[in-house]
């Protein structure tokens, strides 16, 4: 509940604000969201990882999380986009349509109501099935707390993965501060073109829910997730890198979204596959902590790493602020009134530079340890001991 309360009035500031006072209320509200979300969401990936130890399956129940998480999010947009955000008269996007965002923002907070609902009830059964873990005060008190973080990261395999999930979280951040303009100014789409857009999103999300466990059968789960990171690199990258090639379709062109589209659903398939393994990665890294601490601390692990999901989103948004600062785009301009600099500038982020910052988190990614084999030993010798 207070996360879909603060989710509406991080839409809805007062009438007549000021811009310190619009910055503040933005800033704060924002922390309210991420704090609100956080107390769901450590607990909830938390419990993937201790529903199996089943090498193979703990990617099965990721992916099935990712895979809703891919359905239901393009749902969300496609519903924005042709019920709330409709152009009016005088306007070329519907995004500039500042009364559209409050009522949109109070759908989606009685939609998170409803859909946390559905998934707490749905796995309330669970609960005396759950791994006991003994809480010392210690545990609880800041400096313990510091205490198990420094401890959990003096584990390579948790430094190298989180070093590369923040890699690629950074690359996100920038990304969506950026798809606007993308969408927007780079390929001029239209807001019927827009819909399409997000379904090559939920049919990956479909797609990794198959591709993830096989490729998890397949190689170990390091081998397929640097061959899915390096997929998505290139695919995400790719319409950029081709136009400033000069081979992808123009502007207006009937080739223009079904190749972009093509394009996107690879990318997709393989960012849903990579974190889908990532994410089960994790849970290997937590029983690894068992092993060395004999302590079992899966909302440890999972708190830091959304810690360092909404840090490094954060910094990849700073970034993306930096960005647009340097490669001079105006703000609130018509299509009609950007500059051709302005324009390169945004072949060159979506292109280059982000295809160069997902690529540089596969170096990380290689040497974490954990094999498949390291993991049935690991699971071997924690068995023997219950």
């Amino acid at each position: 509940f207070p996360l879909a309360i603060f989710t509406y009035l991080l839409f809805a500031p007062p009438q007549g604000m000021t811009q310190v006072g619009l910055f503040l209320w933005l800033t704060c509200f924002s922390i309210l969201v991420r704090v609100a979300l956080t107390f769901f969401i450590v607990p909830h990936m938390s419990l993937g990882a201790e529903i199996t130890t089943h090498y193979e399956e703990r990617t099965s129940v990721t992916a099935f999380r990712i895979m809703f998480a891919a359905l239901v999010a393009p749902v969300i947009i496609i519903l924005g986009l042709t019920a709330f955000f409709i152009p009016e008269e005088g306007m070329e996007n519907g995004l500039f349509k500042i009364s559209a965002y409050p009522k949109f923002a109070f759908l989606c907070g009685i939609l998170m109501v409803v859909t946390i609902s559905i998934s707490v009830w749905g796995t309330r059964h669970l609960i005396p099935k759950l791994p006991r873990v003994q809480m010392s005060s210690s545990t609880i008190s800041i400096l313990g707390l510091w205490s198990e973080v420094a401890s959990a990261l003096r584990l390579k395999s948790f430094r190298q993965l989180i070093v590369y999930m923040m890699l690629i979280y950074t690359g996100i951040g920038i990304g969506v501060i950026f798809t606007t303009y993308f969408i927007t100014y780079y390929f001029e789409l239209t807001e019927k073109e827009l819909a399409f857009l997000p379904i090559s999103s939920a049919v990956g999300g479909v797609l990794a829910l198959f591709v993830a466990p096989k490729l998890g059968q397949m190689f170990d789960k390091k081998q397929a997730a640097i061959f899915s990171s390096l997929l998505f690199a290139i695919f995400f990258s790719a319409p950029y890198n081709l136009r400033i090639l000069g081979l992808f379709p123009e502007n207006g062109s009937v080739r223009l979204v079904p190749v972009y589209l093509l394009t996107l659903l690879v990318a997709y398939l393989f960012l849903w596959v990579a974190m889908s393994l990532a994410n089960s990665m994790m849970a290997e890294v937590i029983d690894e902590y068992e092993l060395v601490t004999s302590k079992r601390h899966e909302g440890l692990f999972f708190s830091v790493l959304s810690f360092a999901y909404k840090c490094t989103t954060g910094i990849g948004q700073f970034i993306a602020g930096l960005l647009l600062t340097w490669i001079s785009f105006p703000t609130q301009a018509e299509i009609h009134d950007i500059p051709p600099s302005a324009m390169s500038g945004l072949g060159i982020v979506g292109g280059p530079i982000l295809m160069g910052l997902y690529i540089l988190s596969l170096f990380f990614l290689r040497t974490y340890p954990i094999t498949r084999k390291r993991y049935l030993e690991i699971r071997l010798y924690l068995d023997s001991k219950e």
